[in-house]
């Protein structure tokens, strides 16, 4: 996972480079007159979106390392609570809140005062995630097909 996050991280650095420099499609286009036919994004706008997918990977990532530390817990393996810590590093990556990260960990299955009924729910997570990302998108002006 974590070569897979630094190869996207390479090619998204290479691409938002690629994106000041004129290619040879754009000066033909130009040529051609067809250029407003076409929108290119900014850097800016690249570097949104790379920042926005790096968010998605590390809230995933930080999802399944939660999962396996409850795994590990369950089937009483002495190194959980290390992978519960990493879900959290992933998880403040992510740029999530403390309050939820706190929420995480008290409702993880170790903690002996978790409530049944409670617990962490990926689903609702994704979703509420979902519904930041689009208004975001909202807010500053982005609007992508479905």
């Amino acid at each position: 996972m974590e070569r897979g996050m630094e190869m996207w991280e390479e090619m998204e650095e290479k691409r938002i480079k690629e994106l000041s420099k004129p290619n040879k499609e754009t000066l033909l286009l130009q040529k051609m007159g067809l250029e407003g036919y076409f929108n290119e994004i900014s850097k800016d706008e690249a570097a949104e979106q790379a920042s926005n997918m790096k968010s998605q990977i590390n809230i995933l990532w930080g999802t399944m390392l939660y999962e396996r530390s409850v795994v590990e817990f369950k089937l009483g393996l002495p190194i959980w609570e290390e992978c519960l810590m990493a879900a959290v590093e992933k998880f403040k990556l992510a740029g999530t809140s403390p309050i939820d990260i706190a929420v995480m960990i008290k409702n993880h299955c170790a903690n002996e005062t978790a409530q049944e009924g409670l617990g962490f729910n990926i689903d609702e997570i994704v979703q509420a995630w979902n519904e930041m990302y689009d208004a975001k998108r909202w807010i500053s002006g982005v609007h992508l097909p479905s």
